[in-house]
């Protein structure tokens, strides 16, 4: 299955089809469209304008998107808001993101999994886990369901992140699954745990794993991943937004605070949209 937000194509269409007009929006408008109380897909454009530019993690923005989790009714708009969130949020808003694991929609479950990748806070790793969680026989045949192939493989990159027992465990469970994509990520967050290789069979790992004094000395360092794109004309033409250009860094959290990335003051800003929309 594809998510609609599962890869940077189709989320630079989003932005795309945001500025497509002759007259292409100013941060005063996508901000605006954020707050719009009738037009869901608004909302949603203007977060992800918001979110993507160079003062998209100012405070006022910040708190706009821990608001927008919090009472977004829309799945798409609310899937958006969590990857703002997860974008410029602090280690305080992976539990509010994790709640979005549960949701009734696949779509928000993504992002949230995702999401949890940039953020390290061990208070998420039981819902991780639960996502994660491979269908045994007895669940198959009482037709329970796990989550979708997507969200858990992201779930298994995720727990990547958390030398502990129980993550271990998990994924040498999720070893298991019959999904191939979740037996890769699962196998290599396991090799990013204890730095070592046993591929996808479980027993090998296991074996190990009980014979080994301490399992994570050899850990290595946890990177969320990344996608770098070409800016395109659209972009170009909305002068005050940026191409995604990240590369992969240590989650919120486990990076020092020096690392932290720094913004315009919120009034400087408040002050050059006002000083635009004169001009």
């Amino acid at each position: 299955m594809t998510i609609w937000l599962g890869g940077c194509g189709s989320f630079g269409q989003d932005i795309s089809d945001a500025v497509s007009s002759l007259m292409p929006p100013k941060p005063r408008d996508a901000a605006e469209w954020m707050f719009d109380p009738y037009d869901a897909d608004l909302r949603r454009k203007g977060t992800l304008l918001i979110s993507n530019s160079p003062f998209g993690g100012v405070d006022i923005y910040v708190s706009a998107y821990r608001d927008k989790v919090l009472h977004e009714d829309d799945p798409l708009a609310l899937a958006v808001a969590i990857r703002a969130l997860a974008r410029h949020g602090g280690v305080e808003d992976a539990p509010l993101i994790a709640d979005a694991l549960e949701h009734e929609n696949v779509q928000v479950r993504w992002e949230a999994a995702k999401g949890l990748q940039r953020i390290h806070n061990p208070e998420v790793v039981p819902l991780l886990l639960d996502t994660l969680q491979t269908k045994t026989v007895q669940q198959v045949l009482q037709g329970e369901e796990t989550d979708d192939e997507d969200v858990r493989v992201e779930a298994a990159i995720a727990l990547g992140q958390y030398p502990e027992d129980r993550v271990f465990q998990g994924l040498v469970a999720a070893l298991e699954s019959r999904e191939l994509a979740v037996n890769q990520a699962a196998a290599e967050s396991l090799h990013v745990l204890t730095g070592q290789t046993f591929a996808y069979d479980a027993r090998p790992w296991l074996d190990w794993y009980n014979e080994a004094e301490d399992p994570f000395a050899h850990r290595l360092d946890y990177l969320y991943p990344t996608y770098v794109r070409k800016q395109s004309w659209w972009e170009r033409l909305v002068f005050w937004t940026s191409p995604v250009r990240e590369h992969p860094a240590s989650p919120s959290g486990l990076r020092p605070a020096s690392e932290r990335r720094t913004y315009p003051d919120s009034l400087e800003i408040e002050q050059g949209i006002g000083q635009e929309a004169e001009g």
